[in-house]
């Protein structure tokens, strides 16, 4: 009788587990989004970047670049916002492979939307999601050439 009751049981703790889950990560996703709605605009041309073996995440240098604002320290508070401004050169921190990108491709960022657009030569034009820097931190440490010092790995 107890082996009865313990399959459904199960799924019902499995169901309510995945659904606050899903509440809690609406919520913190909104919480970014007020966060990175900071009207940070940036247009460039890619100089060189590195891409990680981690989900495609790459470092991108831009030498070559307009943007609302000369400066932008990456880290606030406990964030690491995925750009960075200093002493005319800038850094986007994002999810995108070697094949989508290359030396020379445009790069446009608009924060409000939490958008990044890629205008490339060998695959056309195509745009991805920015979000606050996670898992990556010891990488951009590694590669970073504006504030290597912010991305100490916890």
């Amino acid at each position: 009788m107890k082996d009865r009751y313990r399959i459904p049981i199960l799924l019902v703790l499995f169901i309510i587990m995945v659904y606050q889950l899903q509440r809690r990560g609406k919520k913190e996703y909104q919480k970014d989004s007020l966060l990175l709605k900071n009207n940070f605009k940036m247009e460039g041309i890619v100089d060189s970047f590195y891409v990680s073996n981690n989900h495609c995440f790459a470092v991108i240098y831009l030498n070559v670049f307009q943007s609302n604002v000369k400066y932008f320290n990456p880290k606030k508070e406990n964030n690491y916002f995925p750009y960075a401004i200093n002493d005319g050169k800038a850094e986007i921190y994002t999810q995108v492979c070697t094949s989508q990108i290359d030396v020379g491709d445009s790069v446009l960022i608009d924060s409000n939307y939490r958008t990044v657009y890629f205008k490339t030569k060998s695959i056309g034009n195509h745009q991805g999601e920015i979000n606050f820097v996670q898992g990556d931190i010891g990488y951009i440490k590694e590669k970073s050439k504006l504030f290597p010092e912010n991305f100490i790995k916890k």
